[in-house]
């Protein structure tokens, strides 16, 4: 099975990956909200287009059933001790909001370890509710007992550290995350429009594998999984369906090759 490659197809079918052959999923699936990225707009009109074109758009019940084949595949290629991490947000469909929990049936196998709430401090406004800056990540493993989880790889300081109280300065970060989103000024920023931070996969790969693992991405999107894991020293595989979006992961891992 070859590994470090992303495979420009749909993840709906991933015949290039053998069974029980990864240590760990980590993705963000299409949002499905309708919006058609890479335009800019002002009071619901397109003022400014540029970048990568990508509208994002089905109905809900072709949506929820790409995702049940794309995750039945993540399932069949997860290692018995490996686990799967979902980033998914909640949805503002006609008016009300909807919150991804629909996402634990597809998992009903599994079992959920985590919701981790990711807290930035910037994204959209709104004046007709409060401006959201949360998304989730659910976490799956298939062996409630027996899975990696590196948790002295991942401890923050702790701020209010006591020497008589606790043996280390070091703490467990919890399962609520503050971690910027990617700014427009930031060096690994790229033209993709719903990049995740590199900062936020570190993490995720740090705690759920071992150098050496394969970390597998079924929406790779810009390479942000990709390129993580390699600066890491594990593997990578993923599928991205959008050229432009595979030619720029490909093309900040050669950069990272470059680099050395």
């Amino acid at each position: 099975m070859n590994v470090d490659k992303i495979y420009m197809t749909s993840s709906e079918n991933m015949t290039e990956i053998r069974d029980k052959s990864i240590n760990l999923v980590v993705t963000s699936p299409p949002y499905n909200i309708d919006i058609q990225y890479g335009n800019k707009t002002y009071k619901g009109k397109i003022v400014e287009s540029k970048g990568v074109k990508y509208n994002d758009k089905m109905s809900e019940t072709d949506y929820r059933e790409m995702l049940k084949r794309v995750f039945e595949e993540c399932k069949r290629v997860i290692k018995d001790d490996g686990s799967i991490w979902i980033n998914i947000k909640n949805r503002l469909i006609d008016g009300a909001i909807v919150t991804p929990f629909w996402i634990q049936d597809f998992f009903e196998d599994m079992y959920l370890k985590n919701v981790i709430i990711w807290n930035f401090d910037w994204g959209g406004s709104t004046n007709k509710r409060f401006a959201p800056r949360y998304e989730y990540i659910f976490w799956f493993v298939k062996d409630k007992n027996k899975y990696t989880f590196n948790l002295d790889d991942v401890k923050i300081p702790a701020l209010n550290y006591r020497p008589d109280r606790y043996k280390s300065q070091l703490k467990n970060p919890t399962d609520v995350w503050r971690i910027s989103m990617v700014s427009g000024n930031f060096d690994e920023r790229t033209g993709h429009p719903a990049q995740y931070p590199e900062q936020l996969i570190e993490r995720i790969i740090l705690t759920g594998t071992n150098p050496g693992d394969i970390v597998l991405d079924p929406f790779m999107g810009s390479g942000t999984t990709a390129v993580v894991a390699k600066k890491l020293g594990r593997h990578y595989l993923g599928y991205e369906v959008v050229r432009d979006y595979c030619n720029m992961a490909n093309e900040r891992l050669q950069r990272l090759e470059e680099q050395g």
